[in-house]
């Protein structure tokens, strides 16, 4: 994928370093890819910079590759943004037949399709709002990128033979030869067999590979390890993507942008929006409340029409504790038993007893008191020291906040408008007062404004895993928008 091209930039800055051999029997030949959904993490230097996400799918003639991620690398002065959506068809030999690829470097998108014809790639680029067409001649089969590592086991992978392939370069749109060494079997730390193999994608440099006896890649090592992509499992990597996503950090921040024409002109003061979505899978769940409508159309677009209506009308009636209970409860990321933070929640509220001023006042302290950085999220007790923290932050801190002034309270993910932007991943939260009223301590609204759509209620790591596992996939069209 494009990650690989940054990579091969940024070591042009390095030297060649040497690598071990470990000869063994070949082992048996697979007749296909490994099918199915993988997740890596990309870290560099023991700091975790990006992701990666393939699927392999049979067709009738042959395999669907898909890859996506995304990455910021920086190595001395040198700094590269890169993400990436590629698709390939290919036959039942991995050869390629045709490709589609969406990828945006250093902020410059550009979108690249093609497919073979005879002895030719028949390519068209669009780039910067023009469009170029561009012909490639092929003397032999083409691989695209993410079929490199399936190569050699699928030609029986014996220890020491090299096979020299030609492959796509999707961002310089040529071919290039690329060798692959066959190292050997390996065992690695808790007695996982691996074949290790080795390829020249960088100069300068080893890329080794390691993959299971299946064909799926366990590890692939750039410099001994300085970058370092490792298979992980989902709900790690989407939990690390939806932090990224929320906390709007470089590295993803292209990934997850979900631009709309014509853009939102004024979204603080937006009080009704009708918008549709598509890239949501068919079993994701949908939320629906006096402030949000969704509804699945036939095509799997996702109709959603909110409004900003405040409709608070019994804020300080009682409240029934069997259902609301868990929303006063102390979690791992909510701790409400924690005395400085119940304290500074009384502080702020100064003896008001009315609840809907309450939150309105923990909502305007956040807003001013914690700034809105892009960074790490951080526990409530720790933002509320530093007073600083992304959206993320911001939410858990004022749900802490609100269930310790006993006010039922919930963490809320979705998306929200930002002007100039467009939709980017987001957290706000939800205090019931005689009804669910839906608050931005980030931005110090209350209630929110119409480009909110709420997606994801909760902050276990399951529920994050949810935002996690759409960041990248969807694209919207606003059809109305109400001020």
């Amino acid at each position: 994928m494009t990650i690989r091209r940054i990579i091969h930039v940024l070591l042009l800055i390095f030297s060649m370093m040497p690598s071990s051999v470990c000869l063994s029997a070949p082992i048996p030949r697979l007749q296909g890819p490994p099918l199915g959904e993988r997740w890596f993490s990309i870290s560099m230097n023991g700091e975790r910079v990006g992701f990666a996400h393939t699927n392999v799918l049979e067709t009738a003639d042959g395999f669907e590759l898909f890859s996506e991620g995304s990455v910021k690398l920086k190595v001395m002065a040198v700094s590269r943004e890169s993400s990436s959506r590629e698709n390939y068809r290919v036959g039942k030999d991995l050869a390629l037949k045709s490709f589609q690829v969406e990828q945006t470097i250093d902020g410059s998108p550009m979108k690249v399709k093609g497919v073979v014809e005879g002895k030719a790639i028949k390519v068209v680029i669009e780039s910067a709002g023009n469009m170029k067409n561009k012909s490639l001649k092929v003397k032999k089969k083409i691989l695209p990128p993410p079929a490199l590592n399936f190569y050699p086991p699928m030609q029986g992978a014996v220890p020491g033979k090299t096979y020299n392939v030609q492959m796509l370069d999707v961002e310089g749109i040529k071919v290039k030869g690329v060798e692959i060494k066959v190292i050997g079997q390996e065992t690695l730390p808790g007695g996982v067999k691996a074949l290790h193999v080795q390829n020249d994608l960088y100069p300068f440099v080893d890329n080794d590979i390691w993959l299971d006896l299946s064909g799926n890649t366990l590890k692939e090592s750039v410099r001994d390890e300085m970058i370092l992509t490792r298979a992980e499992d989902a709900l790690t990597v989407q939990n690390f993507i939806a932090d990224a996503a929320m906390a709007r950090k470089d590295l993803i921040l292209d990934f997850s942008l979900i631009k709309v024409e014509p853009p939102l002109s004024d979204p603080e003061k937006l009080q009704r929006m009708a918008a549709t979505f598509s890239g949501f899978p068919p079993e994701f769940p949908l939320y629906r409340d006096a402030r949000q409508q969704a509804t699945r159309e036939e095509d799997g677009t996702i109709a959603f029409k909110t409004t900003k209506a405040l409709t608070v009308k019994n804020a300080n009636g009682t409240q029934d504790q069997s259902a609301l209970g868990t929303f006063l409860e102390a979690t791992a990321r909510i701790p409400v038993d924690n005395g400085e933070i119940a304290a500074k929640a009384k502080e702020i509220a100064a003896g008001e007893q009315d609840r809907l001023k309450i939150v309105e006042k923990l909502t305007r302290w956040m807003a001013t008191e914690v700034k809105g950085l892009a960074m790490d999220s951080r526990p409530p007790l720790e933002t509320m020291k530093i007073g600083e923290g992304n959206s993320q932050s911001h939410a858990l801190l004022y749900v802490t906040m609100a269930r310790a002034m006993g006010i039922p309270s919930r963490f809320v993910s979705g998306l929200a408008y930002i002007k100039g932007k467009g939709f980017l991943y987001h957290c706000w939260a939800e205090s019931y007062l005689g009804e669910w009223l839906a608050v931005d301590p980030t931005f110090g609204q209350l209630p929110v404004n119409a480009s909110h759509i709420k997606l994801v209620e909760g902050e276990s790591p399951e529920q994050m895993a949810l935002v996690g596992s759409i960041v990248g996939k969807l694209k919207a069209r606003v059809i109305e928008q109400q001020y």
